[in-house]
């Protein structure tokens, strides 16, 4: 397929329409941030404990806005939460102006106050933007999805930190309040152009039974958490790092602010590219790498009077920061069920901004009890150790759990037996049903209008009396999203002539909608409307009675309400139904299929 063809699915016209709406609003975020403890830090003198206070009553409202609000992004429609938060943040703005321009003047903690009620929200946009991607992307693309998001975010980091100390000595605190008014308003008007992300059953992916309360992260993804935490507690530095050395040992103000900044914005964007490229079979390798790099930068950073040395150390710990955050946020959400993204996203953006706090609390502690100079250097080395410890946690990770993100495993306690069980379970079964010849079916359902198949070998059927079939959905594919208690199925099982049809619904980063019919001849059915394919052995309409969770999959139960087999009858083995046997296609009595394999496939379904 050609890139321009390509570059028009509707996945990446929403990619598209998202980045560039995060793209307006953090712009003018990342001006009024700046401006805004810029500002006080510079009226106060220079107070480090002013300083400190003011970015610990940003972090902390996401600390709990991470905790309580993330977890409601798994529960609305992802695509009106995002503009709903853009509109209330452009509000809570608009009050912060009026406040300003008709009090007796700026006050610091008004403004600081209205920051950490940004912060609380910032979580929930975070999460519902996570769980968008995740419900509306293949698995395989949210790496270089989030990529994409953190080099937005770092490049407006750089257009945002580089232009608010320097707009602040021309302009004035409104008229940056004003342009964050504007940037949120126009950020709510490209997100108007999203396709409505695929609504997820209440009970989809979790994986618990009814009463049995939320599922627990899986063992890897606790592992990680904690490395995230670790990294952060040193890495969270760079939060205070540019406005210290600017003022205190550069002497340069905002000038030498917005350098840094510039420098470190820029580290950002190509760690962000290039975490992008390091995903796949490496895994968690390079991440583990990129905590080791933390390290050291954070121990270069200690020449704090050398300029040079400070930009370059403080850009290049940001840069192996973007890869660390990348790949182990992807392994984190890769980890858990799709149904839970918003949450996972929370439970991360927890980590991250707990170890970032706990890193505030100690610059303001440590740099109290002696001169900057000497205080400021301990911290960085004290930074640094935290950094060691995350790539230690997230090497021991990589060996308990694989370097590279397994299928969402079943979500429980385990001892040594347990581990090595779950180490060479799914191995087993894999095996075993590669020496298991089956059918190939598509099975698709419609859902307000848009139709969505996928490729299926696990159906069976279950009963005459009713008459029932059954297939298996990983928790994580788009049509366990989508089936639910009453939904139409559509089965089309496919003929020996089929083989392209069944590896194109096999591939993860196909289109979704109508666009992945493309090229496919098909037919709704007329009983449910369902999506059947024309030239299969046969069809079946169906209507979903039950959907029951089962480890890392749904078995999915349904009614059959009409069979049609196909017209001609089968002559030959090249007529018959197409075969899946050895992770490859076959015919009756045929060699196998030269044809490539998707690897969503041999696990049956995506």
């Amino acid at each position: 397929m050609p890139p321009t063809e390509r570059r028009d699915r509707p996945e990446h016209r929403s990619l598209r329409a998202l980045l560039s709406a995060y793209a307006v609003s953090q712009f003018g975020n990342w001006l009024f941030r700046t401006g805004v403890v810029y500002y006080a830090y510079n009226q106060n003198h220079g107070s480090n404990a002013l300083l400190t206070t003011a970015i610990v009553l940003v972090y902390l409202p996401i600390l709990f806005g991470s905790r309580l609000l993330a977890p409601l992004a798994d529960r609305r429609d992802t695509r009106r939460t995002l503009i709903g938060l853009d509109v209330l943040r452009a509000v809570v703005l608009a009050v912060l102006l009026a406040v300003v321009w008709g009090g007796p003047g700026f006050t610091s903690a008004a403004t600081i106050g209205v920051m950490a009620f940004l912060s609380l929200l910032t979580p929930f946009f975070t999460a519902s933007q996570t769980a968008y991607l995740r419900r509306v992307l293949p698995g395989e693309r949210i790496p270089s999805a989030l990529a994409a998001v953190s080099k937005v975010e770092w490049t407006t980091f750089i257009l945002g930190t580089a232009a608010a100390p320097l707009m602040l000595q021309v302009s004035n605190l409104p008229m940056l309040i004003t342009l964050d008014i504007v940037s949120f308003i126009v950020s709510g008007l490209l997100l108007i152009k999203l396709a409505p992300a695929p609504a997820l059953p209440s009970d989809a992916g979790h994986g618990t039974a009814a009463g049995a309360g939320k599922p627990r992260l899986s063992g890897s993804s606790r592992w990680l958490l904690v490395s995230v935490f670790a990294l952060n507690a040193g890495a969270g530095l760079i939060n205070v790092y540019p406005n210290v050395v600017a003022r205190d040992f550069l002497g340069g103000g905002a000038t030498w602010l917005s350098v840094i900044n510039l420098a470190n914005g820029a580290g950002a964007v190509v760690g962000a590219t290039l975490a992008a490229r390091l995903r796949g079979a490496r895994g968690l390798r390079p991440g583990v790498l990129a905590a080791l790099v933390v390290a050291v930068s954070l121990a270069c950073m200690t020449f704090v009077t050398t300029a040079w040395v400070a930009v370059l150390a403080s850009s290049l710990m940001l840069m192996a920061g973007q890869v660390f955050a990348v790949l182990f946020q992807s392994r984190i959400l890769a980890n858990e069920p799709v149904s839970v993204a918003g949450r996972v996203s929370g439970y991360f953006t927890l980590g991250t901004f707990a170890g970032v706090t706990v890193s505030i609390l100690l610059f303001m502690g440590i740099t109290s009890l002696g001169s900057m100079r000497g205080s400021f250097t301990v911290l960085l080395l004290v930074a640094a150790v935290s950094a060691l410890v995350a790539a230690w946690v997230g090497h021991a990770a990589s060996r308990r759990y694989g370097a590279t993100a397994p299928e969402a495993e079943a979500r429980k306690d385990t001892d040594a037996d347990a581990v090595a069980e779950e180490e060479t379970g799914p191995l087993l079964v894999r095996q075993a049903g590669r020496a298991f010849a089956t059918g190939v079916t598509v099975a698709s359902t419609v859902d307000a209008g848009i139709p969505h198949a996928t490729t299926v070998n696990s159906f069976v059927t279950v009963s005459l009396e009713p008459p029932l079939v059954m297939i298996c959905l990983a928790h994580d594919s788009q049509l366990a999203a989508l089936v639910t208690e009453g939904s139409p199925l559509g089965i089309t099982v496919l003929s020996a002539g089929q083989r392209d049809t069944a590896v194109h619904f096999a591939r993860g980063d196909r289109p979704v909608g109508d666009a992945q019919f493309e090229g496919q001849a098909w037919r709704p059915g007329p009983e449910t409307g369902a999506p059947l394919l024309e030239d299969g052995s046969a069809w079946l309409e169906c209507r979903v009675q039950t959907v029951h969770p089962a480890g890392d999959h749904s078995i999915v139960l349904a009614r059959v309400l009409t069979f049609t087999p196909a017209d001609a009858p089968v002559d030959s083995p090249s007529e018959g139904p197409l075969v899946f046997f050895g992770g490859g296609f076959h015919t009756l009595g045929d060699a196998p299929s030269p044809a490539p394999i998707p690897a969503g496939l041999q696990k049956a379904e995506q």
